[in-house]
């Protein structure tokens, strides 16, 4: 394979990864005391067939560091979250695995 080639193949490759970042707006943290998961249980990833129980969803969480793994979380999840960037509000986004990020509020 020729340089050229080999370097637009990197820079593709490059522009994929970089994509799949979180925005400064949309940057969720855990509230100060807070937890995600369930101290005594603690998280658990999802499987292909989702959460073990009914109150949970599959859910992926928009840190500042990138997104999470895909956990089962309640869906009161972002009353233990608060977004880093002042004036924008938690939400849930359906899909599988959902979304948590922050949004500007409508």
């Amino acid at each position: 394979m020729s340089w050229p080639i080999r370097g637009l193949l990197g820079a593709a490759a490059l522009a994929v990864l970089t994509s799949c970042g979180v925005s400064e707006d949309e940057v969720v943290q855990i509230r100060e005391g807070q937890t995600l998961g369930d101290p005594e249980v603690g998280l658990q990833y999802c499987s292909t067939f989702g959460c073990p129980y009914a109150d949970q969803a599959c859910l992926e969480v928009f840190f500042e560091y990138g997104r999470s793994p895909a956990l089962c979380l309640t869906l009161d999840v972002c009353e233990r979250l608060q977004c880093a960037k002042e004036g924008q509000e938690c939400a849930i986004f359906d899909g599988f695995p959902g979304q948590v990020k922050c949004i500007a509020p409508r």
